[in-house]
């Protein structure tokens, strides 16, 4: 009897009238492949979808307008009212200059203007006197002459009459003196009482002050008629000079204008050094840190000489996107921020401006393409963002670093 087919076959375990080996699975592979990639195209088209309408970055941070607050004068360093890192509020007095030295500039300056304006009030003064006195024209100063001559006359007849009483003041003067050593006499012989030695003293006293008044009214009278004297004379050469009236005003004027200019030049000089001196005070311009302080009391600082810098408690974010983000980006879109400094909190900002360039544009050595071999780079655009509504309860300090996202919808 013939051996059945179906007996095993001892190297393939097939039976053994089964010659064909049973074929392998070959396609599992590649459903495992197609389940991956499936896979990660879900997770790529799921991001996507996420984030579609949104660009974000991580090259940003925090920052202020930080301002250096330098000397506007020089001088010593008398005192440093502020502690490092302190705020300050604007128009705090950070530092003081000695200002012994501009003080007394501005008493200066004040005593100039003030001699200034006196020579103005002067000069105008003097304009009005020259054009009442030069448009008299001739008559007014011929009628100066008659009336000066007849107080020639006049002081003439009083220096007559101021003789007269000095001689009639002599004559009684030579009297008194004559009683006066009469009744010494008979006093000292016992001829007559005391009182009329006393009296006859009186009357002497009486007469040697009536001569020297009269002596002096006749040096007044005397120097009247020399006085008046004079006034002939200036009034005779007034009404010489009576026809030139036009260019005397117009001389008056000028020098009136020049003392108002000297007046102006005085006032810019003496509000130049109330400027200076103001500057001794160094103030803070803006609400802020102080920080960065580098003068100290006893220290000599020359102009423009830093003092401190204040860092605005007012903040922005700057974030520097490729330029192949910011081709629908634009100015009040929602921004979403997160400071490294904070990682749990996210803060809310608006999209307030772009740079005019490149940061490579404001760059201190900006690069020239054209000097050698190009390769293209992608730029960036630095974009300012404002704060919605900052928290009170955190520090937003300047150079912070955040990560912005951006949604364009």
């Amino acid at each position: 009897m013939k051996e059945s087919s179906q007996s095993a076959d001892p190297k393939n375990g097939l039976p053994a009238g089964d010659a064909t080996p049973r074929p392998r699975n070959k396609r599992r592979p590649f459903v495992v492949l197609a389940v991956v990639v499936g896979a990660v195209l879900t997770g790529v088209a799921a991001y996507l979808i996420a984030t579609a309408g949104e660009e974000e970055t991580d090259d940003a941070q925090i920052t202020s307008d930080v301002v250096p607050v330098a000397t506007r004068v020089a001088g010593q360093v008398v005192a440093i009212r502020i502690e490092e890192n302190q705020i300050v509020k604007k128009g705090d007095l950070l530092a003081e200059i000695d200002d012994a030295d501009y003080g007394a500039r501005v008493r200066q300056a004040e005593a100039e203007l003030a001699s200034a304006q006196a020579q103005a009030q002067s000069a105008d003064a003097q304009v009005q006197v020259v054009r009442a006195t030069s448009r008299g024209g001739f008559a007014s100063a011929q009628a100066a002459v008659s009336g000066s001559s007849v107080g020639v006359s006049s002081a003439s007849a009083q220096v007559a009459a101021a003789r007269a009483a000095v001689a009639r003041a002599e004559a009684d003067f030579h009297k008194t003196q004559i009683d006066l050593d009469r009744a010494k006499q008979l006093r000292a012989a016992h001829a007559i009482p005391q009182d009329r030695l006393d009296a006859a003293q009186i009357a002497y006293d009486g007469s040697q002050a009536a001569l020297a008044q009269a002596r002096a009214q006749l040096a007044f009278a005397e120097d009247a008629r020399r006085s008046a004297e004079t006034r002939v004379k200036e009034a005779q050469g007034h009404l010489s000079q009576t026809a030139p009236v036009e260019p005397q005003i117009a001389s008056a004027e000028a020098n009136a204008g020049l003392a108002h200019a000297r007046v102006q030049s005085a006032q810019a000089t003496l509000d130049l050094a109330r400027l200076q001196l103001s500057y001794t005070k160094i103030l803070a311009p803006v609400d802020g840190w102080a920080s960065k302080l580098v003068a100290h009391a006893g220290q000599f600082i020359s102009v423009g000489q830093p003092v401190v810098s204040v860092v605005p408690i007012a903040t922005y974010v700057v974030a520097n996107f490729k330029e192949t983000q910011v081709g629908h980006m634009k100015a009040g879109q929602r921004a979403v921020i997160t400071v490294d400094a904070y990682p749990d909190r996210k803060l809310e900002g608006r999209v307030e401006s772009f740079s005019g360039g490149t940061g490579a544009t404001f760059s201190l050595i900006p690069a020239d393409n054209a000097t050698g071999n190009f390769v293209k780079l992608v730029q960036r655009i630095p974009v300012r963002i404002a704060w919605v509504n900052p928290p009170k309860d955190i520090d937003l300090r300047d150079g912070y670093s955040v990560d912005v996202t951006v949604h364009l919808r």
